[in-house]
This record gives structure tokens, sequence and C-alpha cells, in this order.
């Protein structure tokens, strides 16, 4: 049976796909003119040769890979290098009271800015660790919970010669190789803080548990508000070799 359209009706239609067309290049515009973009995984972005690749999700669970980073100073810079992580190599430093460091890094980009009173020197192994944290962990968690990425991670320090409290031996930021982390600043001006927000029942303590508790996963400790008042303003992530998670 022969169909026909009246004019009209044609008429429609054709507005109707124009309007769809210039919604979609106004999003597309959009899209382009925003410079900070949700976290996705990235299956593409590292070069070969990389000993892990750590923008891969699955990564998260290669201990023996990641394991290497300790002992493999070149494989662990190689690592960051490719997964786009731009960064200075720093000389040895070692002190008479026992604190310092074989090697450091210190982080000039990642995919948010790592914010600090002072310098942060880190082992390598800290800093890959640390962007895999901020990648797979902090950032989807800031989409799922919070509605806004995260531009800036406070980081209260890393290297600092001193002692754990209460304890006679020397802490892991003696050998640079622990960060201690305030909160974080999302795009949309929130700041989110750990001795506020920690406890909230809202979506910031959500987002905030959750950052912690997955943070025990890929550092080998992992401390904040529940483990002590020295703590309730902060966490600290340590790659030690001690294994802890409260």
């Amino acid at each position: 049976m022969k169909r026909t359209y009246s004019i009209l009706t044609v008429c429609v239609a054709l507005a109707m796909c124009v309007g769809a067309v210039v919604a979609a290049n106004s999003r597309s515009a959009e899209a382009a003119s925003n410079k900070t973009r949700f976290a996705r995984p990235n299956y593409e972005f590292a070069r070969e040769g990389a000993v892990l690749d750590l923008t891969r999700y699955g990564s998260l669970a290669d201990s023996r890979r990641l394991a290497r980073f300790k002992a493999d100073e070149q494989a662990c810079h190689d690592a960051l290098t490719a997964a786009g992580v731009t960064f200075t190599q720093l000389p040895e430093m070692h002190a008479s009271n026992g604190c310092g460091y074989r090697e450091a890094v210190l982080v000039k980009s990642s995919l948010t800015d790592w914010k600090a009173p002072d310098a942060l020197p880190m082992t390598c192994d800290l800093a890959a660790r640390m962007h895999m944290w901020e990648r797979h962990i902090v950032m989807p968690a800031a989409e799922k919970y919070l509605g806004s990425p995260v531009v800036e991670i406070k980081v209260f320090g890393s290297f600092q010669c001193r002692r754990v409290a209460g304890y006679d031996r020397l802490s892991e930021h003696s050998f640079a190789k622990a960060a201690d982390i305030a909160g974080f600043r999302l795009a949309d001006g929130r700041e989110i803080s750990v001795l506020d927000d920690f406890r909230s029942k809202g979506a910031r303590g959500d987002f905030l548990r959750e950052v912690h508790d997955r943070a025990c996963g890929l550092f080998d400790v992992t401390l904040g508000p529940d483990h002590n008042a020295d703590h309730a303003n902060h966490f600290h992530l340590d790659v030690g070799g001690e294994r802890a998670c409260r």
C-alpha cells in the first residue's frame, strides 16, 4: 500500500532531525571545552615496554609486578612515564640520624595536582601507587558519590625525618616511603576534608571511607581516623613493607 505524507509532516520531521543534530553538536562542544573529564579505564594510553601499565584497572591486583618497583627503579620510572606522569629524579639523600633515601622522585604532573606546603619527595614505588590510587580509586569514587571530578589532592607531606608517634623508631616518612593525605578539592570548588568529613553520614563520608578502604589493597600500610587520634585529619599511606589497614 502506497503511503503519502503531507508537507506539514515532512517539515516537522526535518525540524526534529535538525534539532537533534544541533543538540548533539552542542553537547560535543561543551564536552570538548571542559578540560576536566571523569576517570575512565584507558587500555591504549601507556606505551609498550613498561613493566606494568598503570592505566589499566587490572594492574591494581598485579602484586608481583607492583612489588618489582621496590627494587627496580628504572622499571618504575618507565611505568610512570608510560602513564603520562611527569617527574624529576632526585639525588640520594642521607642524614647522620639515619633518615634519607636511596632514590626518590618529585612528581610534576599527574591526573590531578598534588598540593602540599613543601616539596613532596617520594620513592618511585610510592609515586606509582599514588598515581594508581588517584586514577582507579579516587577519581571514580568522586564521580560515584560527589558527581564532580577531583582536581587536587591535598597532601600534608611525604619525606620528613621523624619517629613513629609513641615508638622509638623512625617513621616511613623518614625514608620518603609515606604520604599523608589531608583532603581533596573538586572541579566544582568543593573541599573534602578527612578531619571534617570522614565520619559524615552523607556522600562526603562515603567517598572518604571508600578511598581509604580501597587504599588498603594497594599500599602496604593505610591508616586513618579509625586508627587513632594522631590520624584524625589525614590518611597515612606507605610502602614500607609492613602490613596494616586501620
